[in-house]
């Protein structure tokens, strides 16, 4: 009866310790919760952050979309919807892990927001 016992509670035990869950990525909800004037846009389910402060050499690669709304609202933040920045801005691929917006013929860097 004791070593069922004590295998049952070391069961609950290993059980306990394994659901403490994954880290997540930053949502928009999550990040403009934050600073409501994040600089931010989502492409293919990642929010990405604009990263103009850092100093990165990069190459233009292919087109990968467009921004097809300009929102602060967290709320139905959605693939290619932006803050800041207008509709139709262009977003291009790097050879890093950045990604460009081309604003009247400027390349803004922004970087995916990952966790983990």
């Amino acid at each position: 009866m004791k070593k069922t016992l004590l295998l049952s509670l070391l069961f609950c035990l290993a059980l306990a310790g394994c659901s403490t869950g994954s880290p997540t990525n930053p949502t928009a909800k999550s990040v403009l919760k934050d600073d409501a004037q994040a600089d931010i846009l989502q492409y293919e389910g990642l929010i990405y952050q604009q990263a103009s402060d850092l100093d990165i050499t990069f190459t233009k690669g292919e087109k990968l979309g467009e921004i097809k709304k300009t929102t602060t609202r967290w709320l139905g933040f959605k693939n290619l919807y932006a803050t800041q920045l207008a509709v139709g801005t262009e977003l291009f691929s790097t050879n890093t892990q950045y990604m460009i917006a081309e604003v009247d013929g400027k390349q803004i860097p922004y970087i995916a927001l990952i966790e983990g």
